[in-house]
């Protein structure tokens, strides 16, 4: 390990923890190749694209998820 990377290793881990997954976020998505991910990135955004429209038009209705807990957690002591 150079002295270079030992230091932003150190200054990294002196940031919080919020601060820390960012840094830590930009790391890895460059360690991927854009075109790699742009397929899935777009499959992503359509789908989270459908899922609002859907639930703007009252298609879909959202569930508290204490709610949606406690009827799984009942669904599964029947």
């Amino acid at each position: 390990m150079t002295p270079e990377t030992a230091t932003l290793i150190r200054d990294g881990l002196a940031l919080d923890a919020d601060q820390r997954a960012v840094v830590a976020n930009a790391l890895l998505e460059s360690l991927h190749d854009a075109d790699d991910t742009s397929d899935v990135d777009a499959a992503w955004r359509a789908e989270a694209t459908r899922r609002l429209a859907e639930a703007r038009v009252g298609v879909v209705v959202p569930v508290d998820a204490d709610e949606h807990y406690a009827r799984l957690r009942a669904s599964l002591t029947e």
